[in-house]
């Protein structure tokens, strides 16, 4: 409990304390986000976005977050992430750390690569990669020591015709920890569930997210939301 808010500062509160975080995952503040705002934040330059999350929160969102949110936008506005490689490089250094390194170049590493792939795949269906990012992935796999087609489960969907956001999704639920790619998936998405459950009304969303998606999961927060609301003492 937070002592000395009343009860809409205690839903204001987690919100601001994240977006201001240097260390806030990319889909957490995107689901704070478009929760307040609704899909018209897509279309808002990061200035506008700063100053409103400035009034409606008390937030000064970090650098972290704001790379992190325009890296968010861009995914879910264009299909950049999936057929240019510069993009792609510059999503996965954002999304993995906060920092989009557009100044030089920063070669992505198979695990950020592969929580990029998984935290896009979150939050929108995944669209056919191009064969330059695809080429990019295999020879950085091969640095790792994999073997052709013997790759992991996020990368097979990667190589795949048609990427399915629900096999990644379902597969970040079955991860071992056999592999250093599976163990940096988990680490994030472990993160990103303490992140989520940090925020009193956004704590159901990591239960759903896995399953059906960002979209999805918000409406299904806010109908357990009303259903509570209107819930009368004492019923079943």
């Amino acid at each position: 409990m937070i002592l000395g808010l009343n009860m809409e500062d205690k839903l204001v509160y987690p919100r601001q304390q994240a977006l201001q975080s240097t260390e806030t995952l990319a889909t957490v503040v995107h689901a704070i986000l478009v929760d307040k705002y609704g899909e018209e934040v897509y279309d808002w330059d990061p200035v506008t976005v700063f100053l409103e999350a400035k009034a409606d929160f008390n937030a000064e969102m970090s650098a972290q977050s704001m790379d992190r949110w325009c890296a968010m936008q861009v995914v879910m506005t264009s299909d950049a992430f999936f057929t240019r490689l510069d993009a792609f490089l510059n999503i996965c250094n954002t999304l993995a750390d906060g920092s989009p390194a557009f100044s030089t170049f920063n070669p992505v590493t198979a695990e950020e690569a592969a929580w990029a792939v998984s935290e896009v795949a979150l939050n929108r269906e995944m669209l056919p990669f191009s064969y330059a990012i695809k080429k990019y992935l295999k020879e950085t796999l091969k640095e790792y020591g994999y073997a052709d087609k013997r790759y992991p489960k996020v990368f097979e969907e990667v190589f795949g015709r048609q990427p399915s956001s629900n096999a990644i999704r379902e597969g970040i639920a079955t991860l071992g920890n056999d592999e250093n790619i599976d163990t940096f998936i988990k680490e994030q998405f472990g993160d990103m569930v303490a992140q989520f459950n940090r925020i009193p009304d956004m704590n159901t969303i990591d239960n759903l997210i896995v399953q059906r998606g960002l979209e999805e999961a918000m409406a299904a927060s806010e109908r357990d939301a009303n259903s509570t609301k209107i819930q009368k003492p004492g019923a079943a």
